[in-house]
């Protein structure tokens, strides 16, 4: 607890809280809800750096999380309802972080419902009323 919240092992909650280490690759559910982590790559510190993949209710929501392109978003997003992945850039490779071309490459592959699109530079949000895809804002609800 205290490496993921400092100080919160001294705070009383109000709520009940399980705190839960999930190997990548390995669904776990929990009730009526199932989470599959995927490794993706953001950088040799820190991590691991993880892609989820959420089963609930009929529905799949697949996050990429920061990451530059990893055969692992493949299994991770492969058929959602939606796809929330990061697009950095529009089309320049930047270290750790994926750009919309690439992701756009491997689109077909996944083959998800629906792509929001987050974590976006000033290249991408400059951009954004030029997509085909939705970009994420503040607030935002998704309704599907």
């Amino acid at each position: 607890m205290e490496v993921m919240f400092e100080h919160s092992s001294k705070t009383r909650q109000r709520f009940d809280l399980s705190v839960v280490t999930l190997a990548p690759r390995e669904r776990r559910s929990f009730g009526e809800v199932a989470v599959t982590p995927y490794p993706v790559v953001h950088g040799e510190s820190g991590g691991p750096f993880l892609a989820y993949r959420v089963e609930a209710e009929g529905r799949i929501i697949s996050y990429s999380a920061d990451t530059e392109w990893t055969d692992a978003l493949i299994p991770a997003a492969q058929d959602a309802d939606l796809f929330i992945a990061e697009a950095y850039m529009y089309d320049k490779m930047v270290k750790n972080h994926l750009s919309l071309k690439t992701l756009e490459a491997h689109l077909p592959a996944i083959n998800a419902k629906r792509v929001v699109l987050t974590h976006m530079s000033d290249d991408m949000l400059g951009r954004v009323d030029d997509l085909r895809y939705t970009a994420a804002s503040d607030g935002m609800v998704v309704v599907f």
